[in-house]
């Protein structure tokens, strides 16, 4: 089966495919790719070897290569975290270095994660991670030092640059020039990374900017990218290192688009089935986790696995629907997670469910299909 695209077709059916670049009030449209719809492919091989077979009977999610149980007993929440759960609407990252899984709270700050996920505590830092909503974040390996973390605010307009120690926060306000005229116009979503030097930030709930910003000093670097002609609601953004590239998650069109930073143009356009709104992506290679806040008809969110290279979804993951997630309605992010055990990687989804809000894992096991 040849992989379909969509031109006109997408334009009827609402699915935007236009962009915008704005250095200033004046804006430049360039002619955007054809939208690429992803099909379904089982895969019966995976980027690591396959756990071993699973010999009882429980409740699976997934297909082929990647199906999932519930990780029931990771992830717990501290005691001092209950009441803020219900209104979770915050971000994960992972510190593949020391095994550490960090949530954000709003209301509470950081929480983190560890002893394969079996340990949790709330980390004690600068008064502004509980002061707003951390709403998406990114995490950058640094040789000598504690990692680099960037998350965005959408509560109260701002970006904050950090460690991993959380002990103290750069702040970069609002970019306080054109297309932006007030504070109130700013609701920054997410973060990703280019290097310890730059990073880019999108502006998910206002104007629907994206824009690149320079870490030494923390600032903006002048240029605006997207707008809403990019998406209504631009909600994530993922650095590819891989080819120096940057995947906005486009929503409520249920769009993944592929931006070249060389070229500040649309490369790609990846779509998922009708009615799903996809929150960010995740990459591994070029596998990406992609958490939707609905599903088709307005169903609880699902998990997908979709391979970039074969530009196909190859796994389809219904936390509540098919492992006993209750409150798991909206996915908001997710984000894989690597347990090394003798000579074997042990894989997990971590995600992050809002409207009810809260937290869970799952495991990648090996069951025949």
């Amino acid at each position: 089966m040849k992989n379909l695209t969509v031109t006109a077709a997408a334009l009827c059916l609402g699915i935007t495919t236009g962009f915008a670049h704005d250095s200033g009030p004046a804006h430049t449209h360039d002619e955007a790719p054809s939208t690429q719809v992803l099909r379904f492919v089982v895969e019966k091989k995976g980027p690591v070897k396959a756990p071993d077979l699973l010999k009882e009977k429980v409740p699976v999610s997934g297909q082929g290569f990647w199906k999932f149980i519930a990780a029931k007993d990771a992830v717990p929440t501290p005691p001092e975290t209950q009441p803020f759960l219900k209104g979770a609407h915050g971000t994960i990252i992972f510190d593949s270095k020391r095994d550490t899984v960090y949530w954000g709270l709003e209301k509470v700050g950081f929480v983190a994660f560890s002893n394969h996920l079996s340990q949790s505590w709330v980390v004690k830092g600068d008064a502004a991670f509980t002061a707003g909503g951390l709403h998406g974040a990114d995490i950058l390996q640094r040789a000598g030092k504690s990692p680099m973390v960037a998350v965005a605010d959408n509560v109260k307009g701002e970006v904050y640059l950090t460690d991993t120690t959380f002990q103290h926060a750069d702040r970069l306000d609002w970019p306080a020039t054109e297309p932006y005229k007030d504070k109130k116009e700013y609701h920054p979503t997410d973060t990703a990374f280019i290097n310890a030097k730059e990073m880019f930030v999108t502006d998910g709930y206002g104007k629907g900017f994206f824009m690149p910003v320079t870490t030494t000093p923390l600032k903006y670097k002048g240029s605006f990218f997207g707008g809403k002609s990019l998406s209504q609601t631009p909600h994530g953004i993922t650095y590819d290192s891989s080819d120096k590239s940057m995947y906005i998650s486009a929503r409520p069109e249920g769009l993944i688009k592929k931006w070249s930073i060389a070229k500040e143009k649309i490369a790609a356009i990846s779509a998922l089935p009708p009615g799903n709104s996809v929150c960010d992506i995740d990459l591994w290679g070029h596998y990406a986790l992609v958490p939707c806040l609905d599903g088709a008809n307005k169903t609880p969110g699902p998990l997908f696995i979709v391979n970039l290279k074969t530009q196909s979804i190859v796994s389809t993951i219904r936390p509540k629907e098919d492992l006993g997630y209750a409150d798991a309605q909206h996915m908001h992010d997710a984000a894989w997670y690597f347990h090394k055990k003798g000579g074997k990687t042990e894989v997990y989804i971590i995600f992050t469910n809002w409207n009810p809000g809260g937290i869970g894992a799952l495991k990648l096991v090996n069951l025949p299909d």
